[in-house]
Protein backbone atom coordinates (compact mmCIF):
# COMPACT_ATOMS: atom_id res chain seq x y z
CA UNK A 1 0.00 0.00 0.00
CA UNK A 2 2.89 2.37 0.75
CA UNK A 3 4.44 1.68 -2.66
CA UNK A 4 1.09 2.26 -4.42
CA UNK A 5 0.60 5.55 -2.57
CA UNK A 6 4.07 6.73 -3.68
CA UNK A 7 3.60 5.59 -7.28
CA UNK A 8 0.16 7.03 -8.07
CA UNK A 9 -0.51 9.51 -5.24
CA UNK A 10 -3.35 7.43 -3.85
CA UNK A 11 -5.78 6.69 -6.69
CA UNK A 12 -8.74 4.68 -5.46
CA UNK A 13 -8.31 0.95 -6.03
CA UNK A 14 -12.00 0.14 -6.68
CA UNK A 15 -12.33 2.19 -9.92
CA UNK A 16 -9.06 0.64 -11.12
CA UNK A 17 -10.40 -2.86 -10.43
CA UNK A 18 -13.67 -2.06 -12.22
CA UNK A 19 -11.77 -0.75 -15.26
CA UNK A 20 -9.54 -3.84 -15.25
CA UNK A 21 -12.66 -6.05 -15.21
CA UNK A 22 -14.26 -4.11 -18.08
CA UNK A 23 -11.08 -4.44 -20.11
CA UNK A 24 -10.62 -8.15 -19.39
CA UNK A 25 -14.27 -9.03 -20.11
CA UNK A 26 -14.39 -7.15 -23.43
CA UNK A 27 -17.25 -4.96 -22.19
CA UNK A 28 -15.15 -1.81 -22.49
CA UNK A 29 -14.38 -2.47 -26.17
CA UNK A 30 -18.06 -3.20 -26.91
CA UNK A 31 -19.09 0.02 -25.18
CA UNK A 32 -16.48 2.03 -27.10
CA UNK A 33 -17.67 0.62 -30.44
CA UNK A 34 -21.26 1.56 -29.58
CA UNK A 35 -20.44 5.08 -28.40
CA UNK A 36 -18.19 5.72 -31.43
CA UNK A 37 -21.12 4.92 -33.75
CA UNK A 38 -23.37 7.34 -31.84
CA UNK A 39 -20.78 10.12 -31.94
CA UNK A 40 -20.01 9.48 -35.62
CA UNK A 41 -23.71 9.95 -36.48
CA UNK A 42 -23.79 13.18 -34.49
CA UNK A 43 -20.59 14.46 -36.09
CA UNK A 44 -21.83 13.60 -39.58
CA UNK A 45 -25.15 15.34 -38.87
CA UNK A 46 -23.26 18.47 -37.79
CA UNK A 47 -21.00 18.46 -40.84
CA UNK A 48 -24.00 17.98 -43.14
CA UNK A 49 -25.87 20.82 -41.44
CA UNK A 50 -22.83 23.09 -41.72
CA UNK A 51 -22.63 22.38 -45.45
CA UNK A 52 -26.35 23.16 -45.79
CA UNK A 53 -26.80 26.16 -43.48
CA UNK A 54 -23.26 27.62 -43.33
CA UNK A 55 -21.92 26.95 -46.83
CA UNK A 56 -19.07 29.48 -46.46
CA UNK A 57 -17.74 27.85 -43.28
CA UNK A 58 -14.62 25.71 -43.21
CA UNK A 59 -14.73 22.71 -40.85
CA UNK A 60 -11.61 21.83 -38.87
CA UNK A 61 -10.94 18.87 -36.57
CA UNK A 62 -13.54 16.44 -37.88
CA UNK A 63 -11.28 13.43 -37.31
CA UNK A 64 -10.83 13.81 -33.55
CA UNK A 65 -12.66 14.74 -30.39
CA UNK A 66 -16.28 15.63 -29.76
CA UNK A 67 -16.09 19.19 -31.11
CA UNK A 68 -15.71 20.79 -34.50
CA UNK A 69 -14.13 24.12 -35.15
CA UNK A 70 -15.48 26.22 -37.98
CA UNK A 71 -14.06 29.38 -39.47
CA UNK A 72 -16.32 31.75 -41.34
CA UNK A 73 -15.54 33.52 -44.56
CA UNK A 74 -15.13 37.25 -43.87
CA UNK A 75 -17.19 38.00 -46.99
CA UNK A 76 -20.07 35.97 -45.50
CA UNK A 77 -19.74 37.14 -41.90
CA UNK A 78 -17.98 40.37 -41.00
CA UNK A 79 -18.97 40.48 -37.33
CA UNK A 80 -17.31 39.29 -34.17
CA UNK A 81 -17.44 35.59 -33.33
CA UNK A 82 -18.14 36.55 -29.70
CA UNK A 83 -21.23 38.51 -30.83
CA UNK A 84 -22.33 35.54 -32.92
CA UNK A 85 -21.94 33.18 -29.94
CA UNK A 86 -23.95 35.60 -27.76
CA UNK A 87 -26.72 35.80 -30.35
CA UNK A 88 -26.76 32.01 -30.71
CA UNK A 89 -27.07 31.61 -26.94
CA UNK A 90 -30.04 34.00 -26.96
CA UNK A 91 -31.65 31.48 -29.34
CA UNK A 92 -30.79 28.53 -27.09
CA UNK A 93 -27.66 27.38 -28.93
CA UNK A 94 -24.48 27.26 -26.87
CA UNK A 95 -21.16 27.60 -28.75
CA UNK A 96 -17.74 29.04 -28.00
CA UNK A 97 -16.28 31.84 -30.08
CA UNK A 98 -12.93 30.89 -31.56
CA UNK A 99 -11.49 34.15 -30.22
CA UNK A 100 -11.66 32.66 -26.70
CA UNK A 101 -9.08 30.07 -27.76
CA UNK A 102 -6.48 32.04 -29.68
CA UNK A 103 -4.18 34.99 -29.23
CA UNK A 104 -3.26 35.44 -32.88
CA UNK A 105 -5.39 37.27 -35.46
CA UNK A 106 -7.85 34.87 -37.05
CA UNK A 107 -10.97 34.61 -39.10
CA UNK A 108 -14.16 34.64 -37.04
CA UNK A 109 -15.14 31.14 -36.00
CA UNK A 110 -16.88 28.92 -33.51
CA UNK A 111 -16.19 25.76 -31.54
CA UNK A 112 -19.22 23.49 -31.79
CA UNK A 113 -19.79 20.46 -29.57
CA UNK A 114 -21.81 17.48 -30.70
CA UNK A 115 -21.58 14.99 -27.82
CA UNK A 116 -24.73 15.97 -25.92
CA UNK A 117 -27.36 16.54 -28.60
CA UNK A 118 -29.29 14.24 -30.88
CA UNK A 119 -28.63 14.54 -34.62
CA UNK A 120 -31.95 16.41 -34.97
CA UNK A 121 -31.01 18.89 -32.22
CA UNK A 122 -27.59 19.39 -33.78
CA UNK A 123 -29.07 20.18 -37.19
CA UNK A 124 -31.53 22.63 -35.63
CA UNK A 125 -28.72 24.35 -33.72
CA UNK A 126 -26.59 24.77 -36.83
CA UNK A 127 -29.65 26.04 -38.68
CA UNK A 128 -30.05 28.77 -36.01
CA UNK A 129 -26.41 29.77 -36.40
CA UNK A 130 -26.83 29.83 -40.19
CA UNK A 131 -29.79 32.16 -39.81
CA UNK A 132 -27.75 34.48 -37.61
CA UNK A 133 -24.86 34.58 -40.06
Amino acid sequence: MDAKRLIDLGNAALPQLVLAHLMASGDLERHLRLIRRHHRRRRDAMIGAIRTYLPGAVVHGAAAGLHLMITLDARTYAGSDADLATAALAHGVKVHPLSWHTQLPHRPGLVLGYAAGSPTQIVEGVKVIGGLV
